[in-house]
């Protein structure tokens, strides 16, 4: 076993969790990571109704044990308020786990705060909802979550020289490779089918087909941020996303 952010994680891992076929299963797989003794069990069982598969945990150790031992989850759901740690320490270790495919994480808060749910993307969440929400939400956007992971799974795209693989969320510039979150990569992707013409930060955030997700602009301008960070760090100034306040976004690769 090792260690990490106080919480234990296995050394190896069975060759189930490593194949990149769990996406073809009838029935998505929702790992809830709840507390609450009357909420959990509610949206496990409309969930259940919709025809989910869903595995609830109570805290954060029996998520990460969830996702060792058992099956691996197709979407998780995150409640921010846990017992034995914070929302933004549960995004980071779950997102520290050594996994092929990260599944998406939908986060659910009762904080308003704008500011907490900006960190939140920061570390690796794809979507939010604030409590109390219609569960008829939650539904549609897990289905959305859930074609985007279908999606994910097609062939590479290409930009030019930047090669853009689904299956994994890399991004490849000759030699170079950087990984990318499923919120990051469907922003990039968008950017790129817009073939190097500008993109509002409004259609960015609409969703389309093969990529039903949808965005607000703030959630927008968080993933470009660390879009921009990450290709950066990687690519230095060859791959760039430029941003005219009257235009919008635009991708651009140079050799």
């Amino acid at each position: 076993m090792i260690a990490s952010g106080g919480f234990s994680l296995m050394r190896h891992w069975t060759a189930s969790h490593d194949h990149k076929a769990w996406f073809l299963q009838s029935r998505t797989r929702i790992l809830l990571v709840e507390d609450h003794p009357e909420l959990g069990p509610s949206i496990r069982q409309a969930l259940t109704r919709e025809g989910f598969e869903v595995i609830l945990a109570v805290t954060l150790q029996e998520a990460l044990d969830c996702l060792i031992q058992g099956p691996r989850p197709h979407l998780i759901v995150l409640d921010l308020s846990l017992p034995d740690a914070d929302g933004l320490e549960a995004i980071r270790t779950l997102r520290a786990l050594p996994l092929t495919d990260p599944p998406p994480i939908l986060i659910l808060t009762v904080y308003r705060d704008v500011d907490l749910r900006v960190h939140a993307l920061e570390m690796g969440a794809d979507d939010f909802m604030v409590k109390p929400f219609a569960i008829k939400e939650l539904i549609a956007r897990l289905r959305a979550l859930s074609r985007r992971g279908r999606a994910d799974h097609r062939g590479p795209v290409a930009f030019g020289p930047l090669i853009m693989d689904p299956r994994d969320r890399t991004v490849r510039l000759e030699e170079k490779v950087v990984s990318l979150t499923p919120g990051e990569f469907a922003i990039l992707r968008r950017l790129a089918m817009a073939g190097g013409g500008p993109v509002s930060g409004s259609d960015l955030g609409e969703p389309r087909a093969g990529d039903p997700i949808s965005l607000s602009e703030g959630a927008v301008r968080v993933l470009i941020h660390r879009l921009r960070r990450k290709l950066s760090r990687v690519f230095g100034d060859q791959v760039l996303i430029r941003w005219n306040r009257l235009e919008g976004y635009r991708l651009e690769v140079r050799r």
